[in-house]
């Protein structure tokens, strides 16, 4: 090797080591730091959010022991928070039992008791972590379980109400009403405000919602009952407090400190690793010259991670040292307190190598996916490429061996061919003993018979299957296997599949030729009584004996009635292209809090008029998504309108919009004047509408153009009822 290189992969191995030893010196020297972060506490330890969090989960863990008090005997959480759907699945599994050797519709019944199933082991395990944090801080303070009358029906207090009582440092009045919302009534401590945000935060958050599958999202009777028409009372003394304080301040300082060194390890690991790729890049060729540089990807990844826990793990090293520990047992072994001292430094720099000497090495290793190339590397670095190369070598041998031959497609030549190649391997298994070949003779024979015997089973089984699926090109929907059908079995289930698809695009069809009934016959109801009208009033004004007020008041109301065909009309045309899809959209951003805002001002005349109070829960910031502004526009004014339409008079009508993680979900709440007696999904189908007789201006088109255009945007919009509320959903998703 050259005598220039040779000093330079000897240079880059001493910056290394320069590195290594630095960035363990640089922690040591952090000691006094994360010693002084052990003993750092911020707040009171019964305000922070895992407190509030345990304290609220604690409502249902006191709810369920209420309820078993009440039954006197087991109460399951499921049974407790999912009434409806536990009284389900007992149903579903006795009928499962009576309907034993009957397949019709068995699969679909099986599927939503199996998600069943699979939700009481969920609440199951999130109640067992409700109990296992609600135990922690269980001890430290006073609670009361009240009802409606104030009647307290369990707690931990026994003289009088928790909410009448003074000396509390903190204290907490949790209500659940009739329908499970969270009321905070009475709150006590250092800053009132965050304690309600931050139980409402967690109040109002369904706890099972992890759990829930798309396809039973919105079903009411398959979601989490919070507790109801009930009151949490929750309160702590001064000597509880510093009772609480004491049993988490050590555990605290040690994930104080633990976090600290964990943050700065991370970081100056981080730094090693850009000072290694920095400094490879002037050795390239430092792995040809080492075996240790070019190990394979996936034990490198390996080592790296493990070199990385290894390094936090060692924040017990730290707090050995820090509380003297090391140091003292050294000085009981007799040694000088200097010598002492150095030998806990060297034992610390040692240890504090280890991981980073893993992080630069491993960098080194990657490196060289940018000298060699990203396929040349998975070919020569990777255990997986090595594998996929001997393994191709491999399949191409025994291909060239076995596999690249002429078959004719007679059943009975192709089998022959396959036993004189299982004759060939047989006999050079067998050597060259003459008394084998007979046998081997007799073992191929048999070996004919018994392949062709299979070969033909499957041609009968194909047949089956050819036939079904004959049947069904024919129109037969109805058609079922019975047979085995061994190798074709998943053919089967993709035929069943097939014949559920035809039947839905059936369903389809007929659903949309009741869409088109539903056009003539209702918009030429909606179109004949504005034009009626205008044919009535234009014979009005032909007679010479009208005066000019009446003149002026039949115009009036045949411009009244005009616009209301020209808007009957838009609409029409509206919904036609958006169901077509033939919509152009405008994408631009647009901050939908001061769309709606400018929406509702823009229709405050008519709110004003309906006696509807409006309550507007929006976000401050701006929420900005890629939308047609003035398709959205058609949206929030289209819902805002039916609320005003069809919503009850000197009621409430509530409008939210919240973020989400990657959604943004605006909703719509309102009473209904008439009775809800349709379906949900029905209502936002083209010409529906609320009021079954059409004495209303309404079109029916209002809520599917506005579907309509949510879904053309990537969005949903869900409508909910129960009774007489009228709930619209819009999601939106947020782009990252």
């Amino acid at each position: 090797m050259d005598i220039k290189l040779k000093n330079r992969h000897r240079i880059s191995i001493a910056l290394a080591v320069a590195v290594i030893i630095t960035a363990s010196f640089i922690m040591v020297r952090l000691y006094p730091y994360f010693e002084n972060e052990s003993v750092r506490v911020e707040g009171n330890s019964y305000e922070n959010y895992d407190f509030l969090r345990s304290m609220v989960q604690g409502n249902y863990v006191l709810a369920l022991e209420q309820e078993q008090l009440k039954q006197n005997g087991v109460f399951t959480p499921f049974r407790c928070f999912f009434p409806s759907a536990d009284e389900e699945l007992r149903s579903n599994s006795e009928e499962t039992k009576s309907a034993e050797g009957e397949t019709d519709g068995l699969d679909e019944n099986t599927t939503r008791s199996e998600y069943l199933r699979d939700l009481r082991q969920g609440i199951v395990r999130e109640y067992e972590r409700w109990n296992r944090r609600f135990a922690g801080i269980r001890n430290y303070m006073d609670y009361q379980v009240i009802d409606e009358a104030g009647n307290v029906l369990s707690g931990q207090k026994g003289d009088g109400l928790i909410p009448n009582k003074q000396g509390y440092v903190f204290q907490a009045v949790l209500h659940y009403d009739d329908a499970g919302r969270l009321d905070v009534e009475a709150i006590q401590g250092e800053n009132p405000s965050r304690l309600i945000n931050a139980i409402h935060q967690v109040g109002d958050m369904d706890p099972m919602e992890q759990y829930y599958q798309e396809s039973f999202l919105y079903e009411l009777g398959l979601k989490f009952q919070p507790p109801k028409s009930v009151t949490f009372a929750y309160g702590m003394t001064e000597k509880q407090a510093a009772a609480y304080e004491m049993s988490v301040e050590s555990q605290y300082g040690d994930n104080n400190v633990s976090e600290s060194v964990i943050k700065i390890f991370l970081g100056l690991a981080c730094g090693v690793g850009i000072i290694a790729l920095i400094f490879s890049c002037f050795d390239v060729t430092l792995p040809d010259y080492s075996r240790m540089l070019r190990v394979p990807f996936e034990l490198v990844m390996g080592i790296l991670c493990g070199g990385v826990a290894f390094g936090t793990g060692l924040t017990g090293l730290v707090a050995n040292t820090n509380q003297g520990e090391i140091l003292n047992g050294l000085l009981r072994a007799n040694f000088l307190p200097g010598v002492a001292t150095t030998m806990e430094r060297i034992w610390n720099l040692f240890w504090w190598s280890m991981p980073f000497l893993i992080v630069y090495w491993s960098v080194v290793c990657l490196r060289d996916v940018f000298r060699i190339g990203l396929v040349r590397y998975f070919k020569e670095r990777t255990l997986l490429g090595l594998f996929w190369q001997w393994l191709n070598q491999i399949c191409i041998k025994l291909y060239h061996y076995l596999f690249r031959m002429d078959l004719n497609r007679h059943s009975n030549r192709a089998i022959f061919k396959i036993v004189a190649i299982q004759f060939i391997l047989i006999a050079i298994i067998s050597g060259l003993w003459f008394f084998r070949m007979g046998a081997l003779f007799l073992y191929s024979v048999l070996l004919f018979f018994l392949i062709r015997k299979y070969y033909l089973e499957w041609g009968n089984r194909y047949r089956i299957l050819l036939k079904a699926t004959r049947q069904i090109a024919e129109g037969n929907l109805e058609v079922a296997i019975e047979e085995d059908l061994n190798v074709f079995e998943p053919f089967k289930k993709e035929i069943q599949k097939i014949q559920s698809g035809f039947k839905v695009a059936v369903d389809e069809e007929v659903k949309s030729q009741k869409l088109k009934t539903d056009l003539i016959s209702n918009m030429s109801h909606d179109l004949k009584t504005p034009l009626t009208a205008i044919i009535t009033y234009v014979n009005l004004l032909k007679d010479d004996q009208v005066t000019p007020e009446q003149r002026k008041a039949y115009v009036d109301i045949l411009e009244q009635k005009s616009m209301r065909l020209k808007s009957l009309i838009e609409d029409l045309f509206e919904i036609s292209k958006a169901s077509s899809n033939n919509v152009t959209l405008n994408m631009e951003n647009v901050d939908i809090v001061s769309l709606l805002k400018e929406v509702s001002f823009e229709i405050s005349d008519k709110i004003e008029e309906s006696t509807i109070d409006f309550r507007w829960n929006l976000p401050d910031e701006k929420i900005v998504l890629p939308l047609d502004g003035q398709k959205t526009y058609r949206i929030f004014d289209n819902l805002l309108t039916n609320i005003i339409k069809y919503g009850m008079p000197n009621t409430r009508a509530y409008i939210d919009m919240k973020k989400e993680e990657d959604f943004v979900t605006i909703t719509l709440k309102n009473v209904s004047a008439a009775e809800l007696t349709f379906q949900p999904d029905d209502i936002t189908e083209r010409f529906a509408r609320g009021d079954q007789s059409r004495n209303t201006e309404g079109s029916g088109l209002g809520l599917a153009i506005a579907k309509s255009f949510v879904e053309l945007q990537n969005g949903k919009l869900f409508v909910e009822l129960e009774a007489d509320l009228f709930r619209v959903s819009i999601r939106w998703p947020v782009p990252e």
